[in-house]
């Protein structure tokens, strides 16, 4: 049997190490992985040069690539060390026996001492570079097990097996054709293409959404005024890469706080995003590797006692509730067991007590006299600036907004009042999945479930570390960068870009750039394997259908959410074609994940899966 693996990150290794491990010594299989990337894939490689400097956003304890016990359905396990426990027993001699890697990474592993630091995305890919060496020392006489770096851009049916074509042009014959694909870049969206033509006339720069890792930003000096268009993930990595990597640096000053000395060489930066706030920092670690939120009220029981009064459906707005509940009582008890709180040790046990049958948990909690923090008021965290008066100064007001999210998240995941709440979202996603991928939500419902929850979700549970929020507040009392008030508008005028805020402020740059990966959709990626499928009608993109008929899509390719297997715009399942992975987002709900130790991780989970369906 001949696999093709297109896609070497985690992703691709899971299928990999699957197919080699759990295959019978009487079955001839034969492995290839194609990527134009080193192993690891694009988002880990750590020949970028700024892969060097950005930060992965999980701890080093929390990331494996090894299938353990708790895989569901996963098959005999191969135990092997998490990035933390790699980082102290073999890292060093691997980096010493291969010196294409560069230097900084030997030095980066004196300073990953704790499980609970965060090392750069390169450390990741060269994790992934020992992984496969690993891997390939347990193939069998038996298999093969090859990686080769280039693209795959096309793919063409035979029968019930496949013909891949390389780059250059080789013809790979494949039986079965797993694509464990990342992102995917898109074609420019029609505002997109407008200031791409706009900044080429008037002589301007425009960044379009990409990985930062691979942005030029070399074209950013001193002399440019930045307008950054988003306030996620990738807005710290162009922070970033705008300050460090143009050579200024940070301090920690005696109170804690950091300071930023300039290097001179910093672009001006004003950044801004429809909440007009950053993602919130993440909690620094208290939890095992393994360690997961056991639900009180967001459970499958309730769940499923909503579905049953809902004839075999809820509403999004009876889901909110529930899972704002469960954040609800996180939020309390961790104020309850907070030193500072007001209540004596009778009346902490009374309220946890009453809090279980609670109907509204902050005023059973005020009816205690637990009165010494704000309560948690989720319109409140989706738009936390929604009430400031005109007269407010919006740059103080922002400052101390970092500022409460720095002291909060000091406090640890698991005690702070609101960095403890927000980090068992982490925790209750598979919880979701499964909601999602069991048709809990109509079309109509899960359409709003995706225009509320994914970005309230993104921006309390998928934050920086605590690390780059400092690094913002720092970088904004020293002038480098300008934060604007909710729901940004760019536009251009008189040869500028433009942006203006909720509250009237108009700014002007000879700079813009778009802080966000291309989102996920078939329909208008540039990748030429996926074009070239979408053309043949072999990749669909998965439509959705409302009640009153009228449909709508979500850039998700279709496929059978059970089997992996590609589904065809006929509607024909494509036997021995899988795809999983980002652009099953939307048909699925966030994959964009590293796996995790000990807690069933989607990422092996899913990946143990196809490779069985494969060997069956």
């Amino acid at each position: 049997m001949q696999v093709a693996i297109i896609g070497a990150g985690p992703r691709g290794l899971a299928v990999a190490e699957r197919l080699i491990n759990l295959a019978d010594d009487n079955v001839q299989i034969d492995v290839q992985i194609f990527d134009p990337h080193v192993i690891g894939g694009r988002v880990w490689d750590p020949f970028i040069p700024q892969n060097k400097l950005f930060l992965m956003n999980t701890v080093i304890d929390q990331v494996t690539l090894f299938t353990d016990d708790s895989i569901e359905r996963g098959g005999k396990p191969l135990h092997g060390p998490t990035l933390f426990q790699w980082l102290k027993s073999d890292a060093r001699t691997f980096l010493e026996n291969h010196s294409e890697f560069d230097d900084s990474y030997a030095a980066e592993i004196q300073h990953l001492t704790s499980p609970s630091d965060f090392a750069t995305r390169g450390m990741m890919g060269i994790y992934a570079a020992w992984y496969f060496e690993w891997l390939k020392k347990r193939v069998r006489s038996n298999q093969t097990l090859t990686f080769t770096q280039q693209r795959a851009e096309n793919l063409t049916q035979i029968g019930t097996n496949y013909q891949v074509v390389l780059a250059d042009g080789t013809q790979i014959f494949a039986n079965q054709v797993v694509m464990a694909l990342g992102h995917l870049n898109n074609d420019l969206t029609a505002e997109e293409a407008k200031f791409k033509s706009f900044a080429d006339e008037n002589g301007l720069k425009y960044l379009p959404p990409t990985h930062p890792s691979e942005a030029n930003l070399s074209v950013l000096s001193q002399e440019d005024t930045v307008i950054i268009r988003g306030l996620g993930l990738s807005f710290f990595d162009y922070m970033a890469g705008l300050s460090i990597g143009k050579g200024g640096h940070f301090e920690r000053e005696k109170d804690g706080n950091l300071t930023y000395h300039s290097s001179g060489q910093e672009p001006h930066i004003i950044a801004g995003s429809r909440s007009g706030v950053p993602l919130h920092a993440r909690g620094i670690n208290e939890k095992e590797a393994s360690e997961v939120y056991e639900p009180i009220f967001f459970t499958l029981p309730a769940l499923e006692a909503l579905r049953a009064t809902g004839h075999g459906q809820i509403k999004y707005e009876d889901f909110e509730k529930l899972l704002v509940k469960e954040l609800t009582y996180k939020h309390l008890l961790n104020r309850i067991d907070n030193p500072t709180s007001n209540l004596t040790y009778d009346q902490a046990q009374d309220l946890k007590q009453a809090l279980l049958t609670s109907a509204d948990l902050n005023a059973t909690a005020e009816s205690f006299g637990l009165i010494d923090e704000p309560p948690f008021d989720i319109e409140a965290i989706r738009q936390p600036a929604k009430y400031l008066p005109k007269s407010a100064d919006y740059t103080e007001w922002f400052l101390d907004y970092l500022e409460k999210d720095i002291q909060d998240a000091r406090l640890g995941n698991k005690k702070a009042p609101f960095a403890g709440a927000f980090d068992i979202l982490r925790d209750l996603r598979d919880r979701v999945r499964f909601v999602v991928e069991h048709d809990y939500f109509s079309a109509d419902e899960y359409e709003i479930f995706l225009s509320k929850f994914r970005p309230l979700d993104a921006m309390v549970s998928v934050g920086p570390p605590l690390e780059r929020v400092e690094q913002l507040r720092a970088l904004i009392k020293a002038g480098i960068v300008e934060v604007m008030a909710a729901n940004i508008q760019v536009t251009t005028e008189a040869g500028d870009f433009v942006a203006r805020d909720v509250r009237g402020n108009k700014v002007q740059g000879n700079a813009l750039v778009e802080a966000r990966v291309g989102m996920t959709n078939i329909d208008l990626s540039t990748n030429p394997l996926i074009a070239g499928l979408r053309e043949k009608g072999i990749l669909a993109t998965a439509i959705w259908t409302r009640n009153d008929g009228s449909t709508y899509k979500l850039g998700s390719a279709d496929a059978d959410r059970r089997t992996f297997e590609v589904v065809n715009s006929k509607g024909e399942r494509m036997h021995n074609l899988y795809i999983y992975g980002i652009p099953l987002e939307g048909k699925k709900w966030f994959g964009t994940v590293i796996p995790r130790p000990g807690v069933n991780t989607v990422v092996l989970r899913e990946g143990a899966w196809i490779a069985q369906q494969i060997l069956a």
